[in-house]
């Protein structure tokens, strides 16, 4: 049996397998998923025109900012000059993060870091959007005290070096309330989240106000940084053993159709990537401990080691439990076309995105063959015990006995003819393309054996509407869901 081949960008490729394989198309050569629109050159030039206008916007709102939270820490620097007046430090600090949205970093408890199992007071979208308004608030101070450091009196500059000392320990509670959590899929985003940031602000801060390794800012920053990587390399481990399998409602879809899972975790493995320094920073020695390369592919020539090979390790878990979910389909055939769809809807995804950078050579082409062969596992499970009611046998028997017999087989055949064919009705194959080649294949492997039988057979009688083009009319309505 023979199948074109899947295109790499997740299409469908039928030319000569002869000649290689067809140069992926463009995605913006093909219509959108959603609508099957595209935008018109003048359309695209006046949504270019009001991004910039949007971005001029955004800079000199950055810039206004930015202004006032300097003017802000003017009026604070009185509570951070000698002597030190704790109550009146502790206040100006409060009024100074609270200003940038983070006053909150000042309640330990904040994210509910080791109560009730690790997260107990704040949901995952809430920690979500607490991370994110604290990076960019570190990324404001940071600026704040980089481009006003120059301007100040050198009484002024001891005090700045005070209050940012303060703020830097103030925002640091937040790595170790993040580090604090349960292990979950969001804990590790927001370990590299907050990694990137640290990472990146305080050395910036000790160079500027010249804290040294032994300064308690510069040791709690790498304290933090050490309680994240920990964190992290924790969360990835449970990632592979566990949380793939468990984390999300394995209820399977009767029809075969690509389970939500899908889209959930490649959506996951996509935001894993917006801090792909941190990820390949911070899981890089736990590389050597993986088997992500157990199945023979070779890492990914811009990721020869560090945490960016676990995309191809992560993928590689989401199919094999996709693959032992698949046991609870019993209808013949169902199970390879739900890992058909799925498959499918993986490499897709992957292509699509910045995933595809990250994974080794020969990692779509060995999906394809995988759909292959899932192809020809639906056939032999689903359309070979249907062809094989007419199969003769080679045994000799009288005329009258003979006619009798073909006339049951037949009727055998069309019963599991139309078997098959009402249960396959309802399965889903949400791809046209892919929807398109099952149907074929069925056609191609029924049709021509039923229509041989016929003309094999002229003495048998063939009901209405059971002659061969019929027969292939009715297996065009496969797969409608």
């Amino acid at each position: 049996m023979e199948h074109g081949r899947f295109g790499h960008d997740g299409g469908y490729d039928n030319s000569s397998s002869s000649g290689g394989s067809s140069p992926a198309a463009s995605p913006r050569s093909e219509p959108s998923d959603s609508d099957g629109s595209s935008s018109s050159n003048a359309d695209e030039a006046d949504r270019a025109g009001r991004q910039l206008v949007t971005v001029a916007e955004s800079s000199a709102c950055v810039l206004d900012d930015i202004d006032k939270h300097q003017q802000r820490m003017l009026a604070l620097l009185p509570a951070f000059s000698s002597p030190a007046r704790p109550r009146a430090r502790a206040d100006a600090l409060s009024r100074w993060l609270a200003g940038f949205g983070a006053g909150w970093v000042l309640d330990t408890g904040a994210l509910g870091g080791g109560q009730h199992g690790g997260g107990g007071l704040l949901s995952r979208r809430e920690v979500g959007r607490r991370v994110r308004a604290w990076a960019q608030a570190l990324s404001a101070m940071e600026h704040v005290f980089r481009l006003r450091h120059q301007r100040l009196m050198a009484a002024q500059v001891v005090a700045m070096g005070e209050l940012a000392a303060a703020s830097a320990g103030a925002m640091l509670t937040l790595a170790g309330a993040v580090a604090a959590l349960g292990s979950s899929p969001s804990k590790l985003l927001a370990a590299l989240d907050v990694y990137a940031e640290v990472s990146e602000a305080f050395p910036v801060l000790a160079r500027l106000f010249s804290w040294g390794p032994a300064h308690p800012v510069s040791v709690a920053a790498e304290a933090a940084l050490a309680g994240l990587v920990d964190a992290a390399r924790r969360c990835r481990r449970d990632l592979r053993t566990s949380f793939i399998r468990s984390h999300y409602p394995w209820r399977m879809p009767q029809g075969g159709e690509v389970h939500p899972c899908v889209g959930f975790w490649m959506g996951y493995f996509r935001c894993l990537l917006r801090s792909r320094i941190s990820l390949y920073f911070v899981l890089a020695a736990d590389d050597d401990d993986s088997d992500s390369h157990s199945d023979g592919e070779a890492p990914p020539p811009c990721a020869p080691g560090g945490g960016l090979s676990l995309v191809a390790e992560l993928i590689s878990c989401l199919e094999a439990v996709l693959e032992e979910k698949s046991a609870a389909l019993a209808f013949p055939g169902l199970r390879q076309v739900f890992m058909l769809n799925n498959t499918f809807a993986i490499v897709r995804r992957a292509v699509r995105s910045d995933l595809k950078l990250f994974l080794p050579p020969g990692w779509v082409r060995a999906r394809e063959e995988r759909m292959e062969g899932y192809i020809r596992g639906y056939m032999d499970a689903s359309w070979k015990p249907v062809v094989s009611r007419l199969d003769d046998g080679g045994t000799k028997t009288k005329p009258g006995a003979a006619l009798g017999r073909r006339s049951n087989r037949l009727s055998a055949f069309y019963t599991a003819l139309e078997n098959a064919c009402s249960a396959q009705r309802c399965w889903k194959v949400p791809n046209p393309v892919i929807r398109g080649i099952l149907r074929k294949t069925v056609a191609e492997n029924v049709v021509p054996v039923y229509r041989r039988y016929l003309e094999d057979h002229p003495e048998v009688e063939v009901s209405k509407g059971r002659t061969a083009e019929e027969v292939e009319q009715h297996l065009s309505d496969l797969f409608e869901g």
